[in-house]
């Protein structure tokens, strides 16, 4: 009597409903999951506080129809608001990103919304300015040594940067950029394969550096005025300047993935209560 086993598929798969990676028939974690997970976000707790706050103050119309409605939950609707405030910033960054690879790749965009248009002028601009060449666009990748997936934004070459050689340009279109991005590019940039679109395992370029593009509007106008500060337009900051550089933060990264792998470990450590029962019983 013989027995069929299934064989798993290979290599690296992506579901959008869900926007979980497979590597081999079998989950794989995410880089920016693996990063929320194993990176300390202490300012998260203010800017949480901070935006109901900003938020009350300026509904107070519509704060005073939620507290009197017996159908709602005040104090629920109150703390949805920071996700409220990040699913609608992701979908702006979502949405600028598509726009910021179609103009990569082809020169030009077109039907671009009223609300997306100075971000999109901003980086043209930016892709003009440093003469960027994309090698590879959007691709997913991953490491089955140490066990993780994701999609980079870009490889490009450009005459500017690192003499011509293939650099990776994370796109961030948050208030900020943060040290974590380094992380992120060096796992990509240190990932085994990308996949092809033709779903094949390609090694990647060996890349020289990686950087991060700070993709904000021309203004500071209505809701632009949270970029405050920063340069209108697109901004380039380097993040590892050579190699060696890149490892040491692919060594975060790793710190991190432990992390965030140990959370159901941390979670068991602390056992049941000890009685004094369980001791004369012992006796």
């Amino acid at each position: 009597m013989s027995t069929k086993t299934k064989t798993q598929p290979k290599g690296l798969t992506f579901t959008h409903n869900g926007h979980r990676y497979k590597l081999d028939g079998l989950p794989v974690t995410g880089v920016t999951t693996i990063l929320n997970g194993g990176v300390p976000k202490p300012a998260l707790v203010y800017w949480a506080g901070k935006t109901v706050a900003e938020y009350v103050e300026a509904n107070p119309l519509e704060i005073e129809s939620l507290r009197n409605r017996e159908d709602v939950d005040f104090v629920r609707e109150l703390a949805g608001i920071p996700a409220k405030v990040r699913d609608d910033a992701g979908v702006t960054g979502t949405a600028v990103h598509d726009f910021a690879e179609a103009l990569a790749t082809k020169g030009e965009v077109e039907d671009v919304p009223e609300g997306l248009v100075g971000y999109v002028e901003g980086y043209a601009d930016f892709l003009d300015r440093f003469q960027i060449t994309p090698l590879l666009m959007e691709r997913p990748c991953a490491s089955r040594k140490d066990w993780y997936a994701g999609k980079f934004d870009m490889i490009a070459t450009s005459p500017l940067l690192n003499d011509g050689n293939p650099v990776m340009i994370d796109l961030k279109t948050s208030k900020y950029v943060y040290g974590e991005t380094g992380l992120q590019t060096a796992a990509y940039s240190l990932a085994e394969f990308y996949m092809d679109e033709d779903g094949k395992e390609q090694p990647l370029p060996e890349i020289a550096a990686t950087y991060v593009a700070h993709v904000t509007p021309m203004d500071r106008i209505g809701v632009n005025a949270r970029y405050g500060e920063a340069p209108l337009g697109t901004t380039l900051y380097p993040l590892a300047k050579n190699r060696d550089e890149m490892k040491g933060h692919y060594a975060m990264f790793l710190a991190a993935a432990y992390t965030h792998k140990t959370t159901k470990l941390r979670e068991s450590i602390v056992g049941e209560p000890v009685t004094t029962e369980q001791k004369a019983a012992a006796a």
